[in-house]
């Protein structure tokens, strides 16, 4: 199993905007073929801040997510909205 945790920085202000985004992406990640889990959660403190926790089965799913028209179109639109991006890849061990 592959492990991404995402955490999304967006512009003053933007968070809105960038969520409703997300919400539009999330249900079309979750139907990819070995797509496990792909849930976003808001800073409490901070509505710009977001954190995205992402399970796939192996690297061909996270290669397969990565490829997929949706995901491209998603990136295009948030492009303007996402000051800063870390993304951190991690494999299951227990």
């Amino acid at each position: 199993m592959v492990v991404i945790c995402a955490l999304i920085t967006c512009f003053e202000g933007k968070g809105g905007e960038y969520l409703e985004n997300f919400k539009g992406l999330a249900p079309k990640v979750r139907k990819d073929p070995g797509a496990i889990t792909y849930v976003i959660h808001r800073k409490t403190d901070d509505p710009d801040q977001f954190f995205v926790f992402e399970q796939y089965e192996d690297e061909d799913a996270v290669k397969y997510h990565s490829s997929t028209e949706h995901f491209k179109a998603y990136r295009q639109k948030i492009a303007a909205l996402v000051k800063e991006r870390q993304i951190g890849f991690y494999h299951e061990v227990v």
